[in-house]
């Protein structure tokens, strides 16, 4: 016999399991990238690590000298420490929050709608953008799930009973919460971040009664203004620190006098590209053909408008449903707050930028599937539910498929950790025990992925460490407390020093590959190894006179 009371929750609980078992399958074996902001998050954590040094500021942002808050680094520091340093572990990690983020919003929506919240978790763990962000760890990459936490306390703050929508009666912990979240969030990717605060505030302010009393209002909002204000702590320190770097840096390029974020477009040109942008993120939002996403999204804002205007004859909501609409209206507000922001960002968006409004597309989404289904002519219903089926299927089709055709076979990334592990296991194997000079070329120019992967992998496998390990001989410090950090050197021989170069091809300047090898010209070829994935070992040591 049909259970409907179970159904939801068995559902969600199964597609947690296949989806996390497809997302895990599709890095095994190190599948993924380790590139420069891998590779410098990395450096920068074992910093932390290895010399017990907290740290104030975290990952650079586009603009550059603008840093990002340390919670990132934090964040991570459990994975990092569990796996010695194994990059693996925080991708795993990455992927193991984002399906908790879901069940925390799953557990949120429950206690509204079970439908509505068994649709909206199910489009979520098959998002596009959710198994795209799993295939490697980077800080932009984590902000779907932060996104998801927001989402989740937004809604358990402002909304705690089942249809009050009354500021007076959310805790003053639940906004302390929920400014928390929107603070730490703004750290993991501030160019997205940045509209939690904001949005949150100004809703409490304008969209929730009591509508006249604004005192009360702004009374209410202290803790929300607290939790965001205690994650700003650590940047304000380096700020008093360092005689406002940051500010100085961040007006200049706000007033106009810096380009670090690109050349401004006019508003013309912004409309365009925020739309091409919009549609790019809603054909990401669903494994469903691309013209049929974009439709549904249109057909349902439509909907929307109808039924908020009163338009809609089936618009009168019960008061059991009312719960429903109210998170489809905080969905579309948070939408249109973002809209709107980004169209008076004067720059073109990265695609980074905005991954974590993957999130509120899907709420979107969800609550008019949920629209649907309420409706009385069955046609709707069956509709709904056959749109829902066919997600679960393109989605689960699309994934094996890329397991398949992709994951599982080898890589001719560069990046890829895999490919990098194979030119560090070709140097430990031909220097034959001895020590060794390491020198990369990168396009990005510093080395920051081996010079991780040498500490981590090439110590852990073969016992030692390169005498020296940069992008060049003789560099100035660009990695700090070099001494502290790599510990087990092995002395080069005196007979025949050895000098072993890992070489990325460069597909935009092969001419600064040229200037680069220039440096090492009083090296003569021992042997070289050239692999299939655009990089190549050689192996050199000093010429014999």
């Amino acid at each position: 016999m049909f259970d409907r009371k179970n159904f939801w929750p068995i559902l969600i609980f199964s597609l947690i399991i296949i989806t996390t078992l497809i997302k895990g399958a599709e890095v095994l074996n190190n599948n993924f990238p380790i590139t420069t902001d891998q590779g410098r998050d990395l450096v920068d954590i074992r910093h932390m690590v290895v010399t017990h040094t907290p740290r104030l500021v975290g990952p650079t942002t586009s603009i550059n000298g603008v840093l990002l808050g340390p919670f990132w680094y934090y964040f991570n520091l459990i994975p990092f420490i569990a796996g010695g340093g194994d990059p693996s572990y925080i991708v795993y990690w990455q992927i193991i929050w984002y399906q908790i983020s879901i069940v925390v919003l799953w557990l949120v929506l429950k206690k509204r709608n079970s439908t509505l919240a068994g649709i909206i978790s199910l489009l979520l763990l098959l998002m596009p953008t959710g198994f795209n962000t799993a295939r490697y760890f980077w800080n932009a990459n984590s902000m779907p799930f932060f996104t998801a936490f927001y989402f989740a306390a937004l809604i358990w703050a402002l909304f705690p009973g089942v249809i009050s929508t009354e500021v007076e009666r959310s805790p003053s912990t639940k906004l302390f919460l929920l400014g928390l979240i929107s603070g730490l969030a703004m750290q993991v990717e501030a160019a997205f971040g940045i509209l939690l605060f904001p949005f949150a505030f100004l809703y409490l302010m304008f969209c929730l009664p009591p509508w006249r009393d604004w005192f009360l209002k702004l009374k209410k909002t202290i803790p929300l203004i607290i939790g965001f204000g205690v994650t700003l702590l650590p940047q304000v320190l380096f700020e008093l620190k360092h005689g406002f770097i940051m500010t100085k840096i961040l007006i200049s390029e706000v007033t106009g006098k810096g380009d670090m974020l690109g050349e401004k477009i006019s508003f013309a040109e912004r409309l365009i590209q925020r739309k091409e942008h919009l549609l790019d993120l809603i054909q990401h939002s669903s494994h469903l053909p691309p013209n049929t996403i974009v439709g549904l999204f249109i057909l349902a804002l439509i909907v929307y408008i109808l039924c908020h205007s009163g338009l809609d004859p089936e618009s009168r909501i019960s008061n059991s449903n009312a719960k429903h609409h109210t998170i489809w209206s905080l969905s579309f507000f948070f939408i249109l707050f973002s809209a709107i922001f980004y169209i008076l960002f004067p720059q073109k968006l990265k695609i980074w930028y905005t991954l974590g409004f993957s999130i509120p597309l899907a709420i979107f989404l969800g609550c008019f599937f949920q629209y649907l289904l309420e409706r009385k002519l069955v046609i709707f219903k069956m509709v709904a539910i056959g749109l829902l089926i066919m997600t679960v299927y393109y989605s689960i089709k699309s994934q094996v498929d890329y397991t398949r055709e992709v994951a599982f076979k080898a890589s001719d990334d560069r990046s890829n950790l895999k490919n990098e592990l194979a030119a560090i296991d070709w140097v430990y194997k031909n220097a034959d025990g001895r020590g060794f000079n390491l020198y990369s070329y990168l396009p990005s120019v510093y080395d920051y992925p081996y010079n991780h992967l040498f500490w981590w992998y090439g110590n852990g496998k073969y016992g030692y460490e390169p005498a020296e390990t940069a992008y060049l001989p003789g560099q100035p410090e660009y990695i700090r407390s070099v001494d502290r950090l790599w510990t087990n050197k092995r002395p080069l021989d005196a007979d025949t020093p050895l000098t072993f170069l890992i070489i990325e091809e460069d597909f935009d300047m092969p001419s600064r590959t040229v200037a680069w090898l220039g440096n090492f010209a009083k090296l003569c070829l021992i042997k070289e190894e050239v692999f299939p994935w655009h990089a190549k070992v050689q192996m050199m040591t000093t010429c014999n006179k």
